[in-house]
C-alpha cells in the first residue's frame, strides 16, 4: 500500500509542463488518456474521458481494472501488445473498440510517447463514433434476414480473405442455397418464403463464433465465412443446423430439406479475388446438388419400363410454335408432359437407331446411348425438367450414332405450362456439334479458334469476295455480375448468343470470342447490309430481359471493318475490327462504329501516352505537376484555390487531363494519382499557411478514389504526416457521382467532415440537377457548372437556375460557388446573385504553384 501511494504521488505531481499538457488535453474534444506501459496505471486522463465513464480520480488506478469491470489481467486486445513490438515512438496504431460499460464505439489511435519525467508511456487518442458506426451498421444489415447483406458481406470477406493471406492460412467458407424457395411462394405464399430464409439466416448465425458470419449474397444465397475450422466441421456445423430445422413446426417443404450447401477450404495462394473465393464456394455447392439430383433422376430411371404399345400423340400446336420459335433447325423433339410420351424427326430415329419416332420412357431409351461420362450431366438436366424445377433446358453429351461413333450434341429446349401452372409440354432442338473444338462450350457457336481459321481461309483463297467483319461487345456485363454473380453472367452471354443466331441473316457465319465478345462474318459489299442486322440487333438488346426470376439489360456494341478496302491479312481485320470496337464504346455504347484510317493514328497515340503515364507514376510521377486555379469572392478578394494535375512528356508533349485520366481510369493507376495530387495540396496548404496565407485547397475525389477502402486511412495519416489543418482542404465529388451512389458514400464523407474538410458537389446541374441531391447529399459547398454560366447576363433561364440554386443551398446551409466565368459581363451577372465564390479564367487560370504564388498570393 505505501509503494502505491509513493507512485501515486510521484504521478500526480505537478510541473508547469504536465499543468500545460492538460489544460490543452481537457479541451479536446475526444477521449485522451496515458498509462505507464509497466505498471499498466494511469498517469494522465482528461476531462471528457472522466464524464464519459463517471470516474472521478483515475490517476494512479490501473486501466484495465478501472475501464474494465470484473477484469483479473490486461486486455487480450490492448494496443500495447502492438506499440510493444518495436517500441519506437512514431509508431501508432489504431482500431476500433466497442465498449459494453457505456455501450459505445470508438475509434482509437495509440502510441508510445514519452512522457513528462522521461518514461515511455501508452498514449491514447479516441472519438466516439458511435452514431456513425451504427447508421453504417444499420446500412449494411439485410434488411429481412438481419445478417450482412452483399456489399458489406464481400467487403468483410475481402478483409478475412487478406489476413488468411498474410497469416498463410486457408479460408473456409460455404455457399447456402434455401431449396425450392419459389415453389414456397406459389404454394404457400411469400410471407412463408420470407420466413423461410429468416429461418435459416437465424440458425445458422446461432451456430456461428463472434469470429465467423454469414451474409446474404442475394435471393435465396447465403455465404457463411468460418474461422479456424476445416471443411469436415464447417459441414458439421451446417449438417447439424439441416437436422435442427426439420425438427421444428414449420410449413411444409420447409421442414423436410430446408437448403443446400456446399463448404470449401481454399489455399490462399490459389485465389486472387473475393469473386474466385465465390465461385470456388459455388463450385462447391453445385457438386452437391449435382449429386443429389443424379442420385433422384437414377432411382427414377430403375423404375421405367421400356415402352410396349404407345398411345397416339398428341400435344397442344401453339404451345409447340412457342417453344420452337427459340429456338434452330436440327434434330426437332416434343414432349407431352402429361403422359411423358416423346415424339423425335425420323433424321434422328435413323441417325442413331431409335425404335420409333413417338417413345415412352425416352429419358430411358435415349439415356442407354449417351456416353457413360456424360450420362450424370444428361440424367440431371432431364430431371430438372421432369421436377418442374426450371423451364430452360440446355446440356452438352456424346450420344452413340448409328454406325457406332460418339457424336457431341447439344440439347437445349423450353418448357411450356398450362393455364393452371401446371407442365404440359416441353419442347426443343438437339444440334450436332460435331468436333468438339470447333464449338464453344458455353453457348454452342463456333469458337474464337474456328473464327481464326475461318478468316485464313477467306483472306487467303479468294481475295475478290467481300465481306465485312463485325467484333461485337455486350455493354455493362460486369454490372450484371456484380448485381447478381458470374454464373449468372454466363446465362446472359448464352442468352445473347441464342439472340445473335437468332437474328443472323443467311449470309452470316457466328463465332463466340473471349468473355461477352463475338464475332460475325457477313459476305457482300454491302455496308447497309452490317447496318440493318446492327439495328436489329439494337432494337432485340435495347429491351429489358429477364431469366430465372432475374431481370438484366445489357444493350450492344459493335466495330466492324471490310475486306479487302482496309485490310489484306486476317489478323489485321482482327485488330482494325477491335479498334472500331473500342471507339463504339469509349463514344457512348449501343452503337456501330466503322474503322476509318485515322483510328489507326489516334490508336499508337493512346497506346503511347499509356505506357508513358505508367512509366511516369513509377518513376516518382515523373512530368506530372500540381497546378492551381484561384477561388475568389464576389470582391475579387482571393479565399481559395483548386489543386489540379497537370502531365507532359518529351514525345507527346502537354496532354490535357480529358485525355489522360480516362486512360488512368482504364488502367488502374488513378488511385495512385489521386493520392499524389491529396498529398501535394496537403503540402502547398501546410506551406502556405506557414508563410501567413491560409486560403482553403480543393482537390478532385474520382469515383475509384472513394471505393477505395484504405481511403480514410490515407487522409488522416497524411493529414497527421504533414500536421495540416483538415479545415483548409476540400474534397470535390462531381454530382453524377453523388446521385449514384449511397449509404457508404455518405458515411466517408461524414467522415471526412468531422475530420474538419469541407465537401463540394462539383459540376452540379450536368445532368441530374435533383433538388433532393441538395437535401441529402453530405456537402458544404455547391459548385455550379461552368454551361450555365457562360453568357448568363442574357439567359434568363440560367439567371432563373443559378439564383433558385443558390437560394436553396443556403436554406440548407451550403455556400455557392459558380465556375467558368470568363469575361467581364459574366462577373458583373453573377456578382448581383447572392453566390460565395467564383472562379474561371477571367480572374485567374490553372498555374504552377510558384506562378500561383507570385501572381496571386502577393495580392491575399
Amino acid at each position: 500500500m505505501k509503494k502505491y501511494e509513493e507512485e501515486k504521488e510521484h504521478i500526480t505531481g505537478i510541473s508547469l509542463e504536465h499543468w500545460v499538457f492538460g489544460e490543452i488535453m481537457d479541451k479536446m474534444n475526444a477521449n485522451i488518456y496515458v498509462t505507464d506501459i509497466e505498471t499498466d496505471r494511469i498517469l494522465f486522463m482528461n476531462r471528457r474521458m472522466k464524464e464519459a465513464f463517471g470516474l472521478d480520480e483515475p490517476i494512479g488506478k490501473i486501466c484495465w481494472q478501472t475501464l474494465k469491470k470484473g477484469r483479473t489481467h490486461r486486455c487480450d486486445d490492448c494496443p500495447i501488445f502492438q506499440l510493444e513490438k518495436n517500441k519506437k515512438e512514431a509508431d501508432s496504431y489504431m482500431w476500433e473498440a466497442d465498449d459494453l460499460s457505456n455501450n459505445r464505439i470508438y475509434e482509437c489511435f495509440d502510441s508510445l510517447i514519452k512522457w513528462y519525467d522521461g518514461r515511455t508511456a501508452h498514449f491514447q487518442y479516441s472519438v466516439d463514433v458511435t452514431e456513425v458506426k451504427r447508421l453504417y451498421r444499420q446500412a449494411s444489415t439485410d434488411e429481412l434476414t438481419g445478417v450482412l447483406n452483399r456489399r458489406a458481406g464481400k467487403t468483410a470477406l475481402k478483409k478475412s480473405m487478406e489476413k488468411a493471406q498474410r497469416s498463410d492460412e486457408p479460408l473456409v467458407l460455404a455457399m447456402i442455397d434455401a431449396n425450392e424457395l419459389k415453389q414456397v411462394n406459389d404454394k404457400l405464399g411469400h410471407q412463408a418464403g420470407d420466413q423461410l430464409l429468416v429461418t435459416i439466416a437465424s440458425r445458422i448465425s446461432g451456430v456461428l463464433n463472434e469470429k465467423e458470419y454469414l451474409f446474404r449474397l442475394g435471393g435465396d444465397e447465403f455465404v457463411v465465412v468460418f474461422s479456424h475450422t476445416t471443411e469436415k466441421e464447417a459441414e458439421r456445423k451446417l449438417k447439424n443446423v439441416l437436422q435442427g430445422i426439420r425438427k421444428e413446426n414449420l410449413p411444409g417443404v420447409m421442414t423436410q430439406n430446408a437448403f443446400c450447401f456446399g463448404a470449401v477450404c481454399v489455399e490462399m495462394d490459389e485465389i486472387d479475388s473475393v469473386d474466385d473465393l465465390l465461385c470456388a464456394a459455388d463450385e462447391k455447392l453445385y457438386q452437391y446438388k449435382r449429386t443429389a439430383h443424379i442420385e433422384r433422376a437414377n432411382e427414377r430411371l430403375k423404375q421405367l419400363n421400356h415402352p410396349t404399345d404407345a398411345e397416339p400423340f398428341s400435344y397442344n400446336k401453339e404451345l409447340l410454335y412457342d417453344a420452337l420459335a427459340q429456338s434452330t433447325d436440327d434434330y426437332i423433339y416434343v414432349c407431352n408432359m402429361k403422359t411423358g410420351v416423346f415424339q423425335y424427326p425420323q433424321s434422328m430415329v435413323d441417325e442413331f437407331g431409335l425404335p420409333g419416332r413417338i417413345i415412352e420412357n425416352a429419358a430411358a431409351v435415349w439415356g442407354a446411348k449417351v456416353h457413360e461420362h456424360d450420362k450424370a450431366a444428361f440424367l440431371e438436366s432431364n430431371q430438372e425438367i421432369a421436377d418442374g424445377r426450371t423451364d430452360c433446358h440446355r446440356v452438352e453429351y456424346r450420344a452413340l450414332n448409328h454406325e457406332g461413333q460418339w457424336v457431341w450434341l447439344r440439347c437445349r429446349g423450353r418448357l411450356e405450362r398450362d393455364k393452371n401452372g401446371e407442365p404440359e409440354l416441353f419442347a426443343g432442338i438437339i444440334t450436332n456439334l460435331g468436333n468438339k473444338n470447333r464449338i464453344d462450350h458455353l453457348t454452342g457457336l463456333l469458337n474464337k479458334f474456328e473464327f481464326i481459321h475461318q478468316l485464313e481461309l477467306l483472306t487467303q483463297e479468294d481475295r475478290d469476295a467481300p465481306f465485312s467483319l463485325l467484333h461485337l461487345g455486350l455493354d455493362n456485363l460486369k454490372r450484371v455480375n456484380d448485381l447478381y454473380d458470374r454464373h449468372f453472367g454466363d446465362e446472359v452471354i448464352r442468352i445473347a448468343a441464342q439472340r445473335l443466331q437468332s437474328l443472323l441473316p443467311n449470309n452470316g457465319m457466328l463465332f463466340r470470342l473471349d468473355g461477352d465478345e463475338f464475332a460475325v462474318i457477313l459476305f457482300g459489299k454491302d455496308k447497309a447490309m452490317a447496318q440493318n442486322f446492327f439495328r436489329s440487333l439494337q432494337k432485340s438488346f435495347g429491351k429489358q430481359q429477364s431469366y430465372d426470376n432475374r431481370t438484366f439489360f445489357c444493350t450492344i456494341s459493335c466495330g466492324c471493318v471490310t475486306f479487302p478496302e482496309y485490310a489484306a491479312a486476317h489478323m489485321e481485320l482482327i485488330k482494325y475490327a477491335g479498334y472500331a470496337l473500342n471507339y463504339a464504346k469509349q463514344s457512348g455504347k449501343d452503337r456501330i462504329v466503322f474503322f476509318f484510317r485515322e483510328m489507326l493514328v489516334e490508336k499508337v497515340r493512346v497506346l503511347g501516352i499509356e505506357e508513358l503515364l505508367r512509366e511516369s507514376i513509377n518513376n516518382g510521377f515523373r512530368g506530372f505537376e500540381a497546378y492551381f486555379q484561384p477561388v475568389f469572392d464576389k470582391h475579387k478578394k482571393l479565399v481559395g484555390a483548386e489543386c489540379l494535375s497537370r502531365w507532359a512528356s518529351e514525345k507527346f508533349g502537354r496532354v490535357g487531363p480529358d485525355e489522360f485520366i480516362p486512360l488512368l481510369e482504364k488502367n488502374d493507376l488513378i488511385l495512385k494519382l489521386g493520392r499524389w495530387i491529396f498529398e501535394e495540396a496537403v503540402k502547398k496548404s501546410v506551406e502556405w499557411t506557414r508563410i501567413g496565407y491560409p486560403i482553403k485547397i480543393s482537390v478532385n475525389v474520382s469515383a475509384s478514389q472513394m471505393e477505395d477502402e484504405g481511403l480514410l486511412h490515407f487522409i488522416r495519416s497524411t493529414l497527421s504526416k504533414y500536421h495540416a489543418d483538415p479545415r483548409l482542404l476540400m474534397l470535390e465529388l462531381t454530382e453524377s457521382y453523388f446521385a449514384d451512389s449511397g449509404e457508404n458514400l455518405s458515411m466517408i464523407l461524414s467522415q471526412c467532415r468531422e475530420m474538419g474538410m469541407s465537401v463540394a458537389i462539383d459540376d452540379f446541374g450536368t445532368g441530374y440537377s435533383s433538388l433532393g441531391l441538395l437535401k441529402l447529399a453530405p456537402a458544404d459547398v455547391v459548385k455550379i457548372d461552368r454551361t450555365f454560366i457562360k453568357g448568363i447576363r442574357d439567359r434568363k433561364f440560367d439567371r432563373s437556375f443559378v439564383s433558385l440554386i443558390a437560394d436553396l443551398c443556403h436554406v440548407m446551409d451550403m455556400d455557392v460557388c459558380v465556375e467558368g466565368v470568363e469575361d467581364e459581363e459574366d462577373y458583373q451577372a453573377v456578382a448581383e446573385m447572392d453566390i460565395q465564390y467564383i472562379q474561371g479564367f477571367y480572374l485567374g487560370r490553372p498555374v504552377p504553384k510558384r506562378s500561383f504564388e507570385e501572381m496571386f498570393l502577393i495580392k491575399y
